[in-house]
């Protein structure tokens, strides 16, 4: 796993009135791996539909959500997320 870009490449933002935790987590993957290209090669999906998911218009598949969830949680150091 790479380790999360420093530099803030583009991710669309998030919805204030369509937040999912789908939408959530592809926006934060998006983030760590450096922008919406990336994310879209990293899942092998295209960036608009990529776009379409963040902004909560619709829901991914399981397979590409669990694959955002895998890149947020590999970035998360240890004990983090845990209250």
């Amino acid at each position: 796993m790479r380790e999360p870009v420093t530099q803030r490449a583009y991710c669309p933002p998030l919805s204030k009135s369509r937040v999912t935790v789908y939408a959530r987590t592809l926006h934060r993957a998006c983030e760590l791996l450096g922008g919406l290209d990336a994310l879209s090669r990293h899942l092998n999906v295209s960036a608009p539909m990529l776009a379409r998911w963040i902004s909560g218009l619709e829901q991914p598949p399981l397979d590409v959500f669990l694959a955002a969830v895998d890149i947020v949680l590999l970035a998360a150091g240890p004990g983090e997320g845990t209250g």
